[in-house]
């Protein structure tokens, strides 16, 4: 249960409010505007026509283009949508990492002003966003809301998240899978550093419930290239054995291993129609997102 103290404490309301000035800065830099819905209903701004049938209301026929063509047509109108999304963020133990030789962020503080972000961008157009941690089970859920000030719970979970424990996607995507409202979105945001064997069932689970499915794969580069020299201890920040080793021996086998794992998780991605997103977090967060963002027009209107 969330500590009723934390809400007063003045380091979580210092990193809630460094939290919401680089998501509003961030996304602000880059766009502005609304999507719109696929689903035609009567509303907003005129779509396209249809011929008349019975049942079609009848304020909805274009009386000049009848006396045109002599035939009935119906205005068709497309609506703004509120759209519902759920953002999953990982917070096992191995989402802690960072360098242990440069000062930088680690993949969990990345990660978390990537959700800043993305939560300030779906309230600024007025969807409902919410937020669930979780690591082999979930942490913690925030319903989705649509009110600006709710920007201000997903912030407070984000800033009093503590990364540790194990990863299993596969269990906490089922679990979810049945709860979540069919049409939405849904966010993964993971190192996808799991042993969870078939992935493959839970997302197609998911997009067997019509819900779009998007999943930000990040990494540290030392996970891509392992650049240590000498004899070096590698302790677990999850439940694996400590390990004692020169990198150099294995470091080409590795790096093969790592990239086969990426190709294969964006190989299923595709498979099953949903939108895999690389991450190396020695990239700028900004400028990542904007290339996302910018290649994802169906996401939001640039």
């Amino acid at each position: 249960m969330e500590n009723a103290s934390s809400n007063f404490d003045p380091q979580v309301l210092a990193r809630i409010s460094s939290l919401k000035i680089t998501a509003t800065n961030m996304v602000d830099g880059i766009l502005t505007g609304q999507h719109r819905s696929r689903h035609k209903g009567a509303s907003v701004e005129f779509a396209e026509y249809k011929d008349y049938s019975p049942g079609d209301e009848i304020r909805h026929i274009d009386w000049k283009v009848a006396g045109k063509t002599d035939k009935y047509h119906v205005k068709q109108f497309e609506q703004s949508t509120n759209l519902k999304c759920t953002i999953l963020l990982d917070t096992s133990g191995s989402m802690a990492y960072q360098s242990p030789f440069e000062k930088g962020e680690s993949k969990i503080d990345y990660a978390r002003k990537l959700v800043a972000a993305l939560s300030y961008l779906f309230l600024k157009q007025f969807d409902a966003v919410g937020l669930t941690l979780f690591n082999d089970t979930v942490v913690q859920h925030i319903p989705p809301r649509s009110k600006a000030s709710h920007l201000q719970h997903i912030l407070h979970g984000l800033s009093t998240l503590s990364a540790k424990g194990v990863t299993q996607i596969e269990n906490v995507l089922s679990g979810l899978a049945e709860r979540l409202q069919s049409r939405g979105m849904l966010i993964l945001v993971s190192d996808f550093l799991t042993r969870d064997q078939d992935i493959h069932k839970s997302l197609k689970l998911l997009r067997s419930r019509g819900l779009e499915v998007i999943l930000f794969h990040i990494l540290h580069p030392d996970e891509l290239n392992l650049p240590f020299d000498g004899d070096t201890v590698f302790e677990s920040l999850e439940d694996d054995p400590t390990v004692g080793l020169d990198p150099i021996d294995i470091r080409e086998e590795y790096q093969k291993a790592i990239q086969e794992k990426i190709a294969q998780l964006k190989k299923i991605s595709n498979g099953l129609g949903v939108d895999y997103v690389f991450m190396d977090t020695s990239i700028p967060l900004q400028k990542a997102l904007s290339y996302y963002l910018l290649k994802r027009k169906s996401l939001i209107k640039i």
